[in-house]
C-alpha cells in the first residue's frame, strides 16, 4: 500500500526519490525522519510507531532504501522468530552500494520476514529492485519499465494498473518526468474512487505521509517529510526537513 517514484540525474551526479506511505488507520503516527547510527555509518529514517522499523532511509554514503509490502496469493508464514519488515532497511543501513545490498539479501535471511518489495538507489547506478514473495527472492522485480511502482492490498491488480496508466498519461507528452512533476504526481487524488488515487483514502487505510529524498552533487542529503493530518485530505506545508552530510567510503565492504 505505497507508491515510489524516482528521478536520476542525466549526468549520473545524483537522484531523487519520492514515496507515499499508505497505512491502516489503526496504526499510530510515525516519527519524522531523524538521525540514527548504524554500526558503520549514520543515516536518516522515519520510525514506525507500532514496530520501530522504517520504510525509507538514506545513509551518509548516499544510498537510499525503500520498502513496501507485497501481497502474494499464497504467502508462507515467516519462520520464527518473525521480524517486522520495517527492520530490513535498518539491517541494510550500513551498505554503501546497491551491490552490497544484493550481496546481503538471501532467502534464508528473508524467510523471517513477510513478503515485500525492496528498492535501493545510489548515485550514478541503476536502481536495485527485489521482490520477496516468502518463497523466492527475485531481482529486477517488479519488471516495471517506468521510474514508478505502487502496491495495494485492495484490488491490487486493478489499483496498480490504474495508477500506472495515470503515471504514463501524465508523462507521455513530457518525456521522462522531472522532480517537480513527480511531486505533483504524488499529490494526485481520485474524487470518484479515492482508493485508486496516489494520495489515497479508504475506510480502513489512507496515505499517511509523503517523503522526498534528494541525493545530489552537493555534499549533503536532504530528506523532506510531510505527515498527513488525521481527517485532512491534503498534505500540509511546511515539510519536516532533515539533513545529513555525505561522505564516500574509501573501500567497499563487499565485492561488486
Amino acid at each position: 500500500m505505497c507508491t515510489v517514484t524516482w528521478w536520476l540525474a542525466p549526468d549520473g551526479g545524483g537522484y531523487e526519490v519520492f514515496f507515499n506511505r499508505d497505512e491502516r488507520r489503526t496504526r499510530g503516527p510515525a516519527e519524522a525522519p531523524a538521525l540514527a547510527h548504524g554500526q558503520k555509518v549514520d543515516y536518516l529514517a522515519p520510525t514506525d510507531a507500532d514496530f520501530g522499523g522504517t520504510w525509507l532511509l538514506v545513509n551518509a554514503y548516499g544510498l537510499t532504501l525503500a520498502l513496501m509490502n507485497h501481497y502474494p496469493v499464497d504467502p508462507r508464514k515467516p519462520l520464527a522468530p518473525s521480524r517486522s519488515r520495517g527492520q530490513l532497511p535498518r539491517k541494510l543501513a550500513d551498505c554503501a552500494t546497491v551491490a552490497e545490498v544484493r550481496a546481503l539479501l538471501n532467502p534464508v535471511e528473508l524467510s523471517h520476514y513477510s513478503a515485500c518489495f525492496l528498492f535501493a538507489f545510489e548515485r550514478g547506478k541503476k536502481p536495485g529492485k527485489w521482490m520477496w514473495d516468502t518463497r523466492n527472492l527475485l531481482e529486477d522485480a517488479p519488471a516495471e519499465p517506468l521510474p514508478f511502482f505502487t502496491s495495494s492490498s485492495f484490488r491490487g491488480e486493478d489499483v496498480r494498473r490504474h495508477r500506472r496508466e495515470v503515471f504514463a498519461k501524465n508523462f507521455a507528452a513530457k518525456g521522462l518526468p522531472d522532480p517537480a512533476n513527480l511531486e505533483q504526481f504524488h499529490l494526485y487524488q481520485e474524487k470518484e474512487r479515492p482508493a485508486f488515487g496516489i494520495l489515497m483514502d479508504r475506510s480502513d487505510a489512507r496515505t499517511v505521509s509523503f517523503s522526498h529524498i534528494t541525493v545530489g552533487s552537493a555534499q549533503e542529503v536532504v530528506f523532506s517529510y510531510r505527515p498527513r493530518a488525521v481527517g485532512d485530505g491534503t498534505l500540509p506545508e511546511p515539510a519536516v526537513v532533515a539533513r545529513l552530510a555525505l561522505h564516500v567510503p574509501l573501500v567497499s565492504n563487499l565485492a561488486p
